[in-house]
């Protein structure tokens, strides 16, 4: 496992990020309401009203799998933001329609002659939208480079992402934060999930904080201002802050000693930087040459010739890194994928749009009012309702994948973003589910075993002020009372 990988996970899971949306309209409601068949349970009802948690804001839908109707259903066609639980529709496509055998490959190809290990020269990397050529993926794909006779590249490396065709990217457009590893963005070469590492180090015997960057970035001095502060170690004594200018990378803030050695990881160069920067440091790591320069725009030619193809995870393993610790780059670039291997490449959000759309009608799930921007969940259009993604569920239940989509999910109470949760409760290892959260958004969706043995599909969504707070707060009271139904 690549060191600090859940550490990047985990700050994509926190995806504690600005206002999203607003609660529906009275008149959405009162459309919807009369369509309901099995409210919300009394004893919901009055826990809400204890804790004036308004009710609109609010929508169920809970069914036992063996049952022809909903056991609970509340404001179940409003389309709400999902947060992150959009990943789950993101993935169960991705499974349906490339497979979960399905792999991405990353090529090398040289341009010029390749003689007695020396590449007179360019060496290309063409990307395909692996989401996970990690340090150890990219650690091997060169080392097979050295493998297959090339030691010394006399010429530039050229980066080619023309398998991705996306907008324009601002990665502070969302929250402000564009070093946060939940705004990354997608792209056919992405190198551990564009996050440079930082490692951080308590020298309590001169009372400092070391900071090594991995990869280095060339031409930025690292200014360091850490201090070193006492006090137990969890995450808010190590939250540095991180500014970039056009000569340095500034580090600031408090690390506290009991911390020792961590991990920190931030978006700090452009996809083809990123991956040019590790290339470079790997490459000579491993005792090869090369002094040139990045060509970020260039692509294979038919005058190039292929030395190597690495191949990546299948996507049935990599489907647990995206829903168990809700990694976004890696769902957007599978979402970007869909399109590509579905309608031809380039990739694009439309042909991924299209072909997401094209499935779950064919399927039998609603569309209607569905958003779906960009395959993570990290928008502030993005809508589904709670009966759209109950029935996704419901279909992928009756699915051969069921399997390896269920067990992508986080396990209550044991692993992912769900592993404190219920930890010291009966209801601990009883549900696969996939949880959202935005600053006004919160949500949770999967399968749960009711201590009675019933097998459900629960989902809850709450879109409004309260639901970093209450909104939570509600969540584990319906899900204590459907695991004693």
């Amino acid at each position: 496992m690549t060191v600090g990988l859940f550490a990047l996970f985990g700050s994509a899971a926190a995806e504690k990020v600005a206002p999203v949306v607003s609660a529906p309209q009275p008149a959405e409601l009162a459309l919807i309401r009369h369509e309901q068949t099995a409210d919300l349970p009394p004893e919901i009802k009055a826990w809400m009203l204890q804790y004036k948690i308004p009710v609109d804001n609010l929508s169920v839908y809970i069914r036992d799998l063996n049952a022809d109707v909903p056991m609970v259903v509340h404001q179940d066609k409003v389309p709400r933001n999902p947060a992150s639980v959009m990943k789950l529709l993101t993935t169960w496509t991705a499974l349906k329609l490339l497979g979960p055998s399905y792999t991405w490959k990353t090529e090398a190809w040289t341009r010029g002659e390749l003689k007695d290990g020396v590449l007179n020269g360019d060496l290309i990397l063409k990307g395909f939208g692996d989401p996970f050529l990690t340090d150890e993926a990219f650690w091997q794909l060169l080392h097979d480079l050295q493998l297959k006779g090339l030691k010394d590249i006399r010429g530039d490396l050229i980066i080619d992402n023309s398998y991705f065709s996306i907008p324009d990217y601002d990665a502070a457009a969302f929250d402000n934060e564009p070093t946060r590893v939940y705004n990354a963005k997608p792209s056919a070469l992405m190198f551990n999930f564009q996050a440079s590492r930082f490692l951080f180090e308590a020298d309590q015997v001169h009372g400092k904080v070391g900071v090594t960057p991995f990869p280095l970035i060339p031409g930025l001095q690292l200014e360091n201002s850490m201090t070193l502060s006492k006090g137990g170690c969890s995450k808010q004594h190590y939250r540095p802050d991180f500014e970039q200018d056009s000569t340095a990378i500034k580090v600031s803030g408090a690390y506290s000693a009991d911390c020792g050695k961590n991990f920190i990881l931030r978006v700090m160069s452009t996809p083809e930087q990123h991956v040019f920067n590790a290339f470079r440091d790997v490459w000579h790591s491993q005792g090869g040459l090369f002094n040139g320069k990045l060509q970020s725009n260039g692509q294979v030619q038919a005058t190039d010739s292929l030395l190597h193809t690495h191949e990546s995870r299948t996507l049935g393993e990599q489907i647990r890194f995206v829903n168990k610790w809700s990694n976004n780059v890696m769902a957007r670039n599978i979402f970007l994928t869909i399109g590509a291997k579905m309608l031809g490449a380039p990739a694009t959000l439309d042909k991924s749009r299209i072909a997401t759309a094209e499935l779950l009608q064919k399927s039998g799930v609603d569309y209607t009012g569905m958003v779906v921007e960009n395959g993570s969940g990290l928008s502030r259009t993005a809508r589904l309702s709670a009966r759209q993604l109950g029935q996704l569920l419901e279909v992928a239940w009756r699915d051969p994948y069921m399997p390896e989509f269920m067990a992508s999910m986080p396990l209550l109470g044991e692993d992912g973003t769900l592993a404190t949760r219920f930890n010291d409760d009966d209801l601990r290892g009883r549900s696969h589910m996939k949880t959202g959260t935005l600053n006004d958004a919160t949500a949770i969706a999967g399968y749960m075993i009711t201590r009675s043995g019933k097998r459900l599909v629960i989902v809850l969504q709450y879109n409004g002020r309260e639901a970093q707070a209450g909104g939570r707060k509600l969540q584990d009271a319906i899900l204590k009372w459907a695991f004693e139904q």
